[in-house]
């Protein structure tokens, strides 16, 4: 039940008497704010950089392709299907112009 006014470093809270009113230094708060500032900040260079040094660990252990190799086209890469039908997707509008183009073999799974 307490209400903190942060423009008066105040605090007002219900006491067993009446109103409680605690009031903060204002110098002290900014010294705090600015230490929790750094804190933060000093917090996040040091994730940014534990994040770097595994992206470097990383980048070093696997050997890079050159963009100019090719692979062999096989089961696992993707291949256009010949056999191709054009629907239209909304059938009940007949001004629409939006197809999808779907294979007319593919597998009942």
């Amino acid at each position: 039940m307490a209400v903190p006014h942060y423009a008066y470093v105040k605090m007002k809270l219900p006491g067993p008497k009446g109103l409680i009113t605690i009031a903060g230094d204002y110098c002290k708060s900014l010294e705090c704010a600015q230490a929790g500032a750094k804190l933060a900040e000093s917090l996040v260079i040091d994730e940014e950089r534990r994040q770097l040094d595994r992206l470097v660990a990383l980048a070093n252990e696997t050997p890079v392709v050159p963009a100019s190799a090719k692979e062999p086209a096989g089961e696992a890469s993707f291949q256009l299907s010949k056999e191709t039908k054009k629907v239209k997707l909304n059938l009940e509008d007949p001004s629409c112009s939006k197809y999808v183009i779907i294979g007319t073999r593919l597998d009942s799974k």
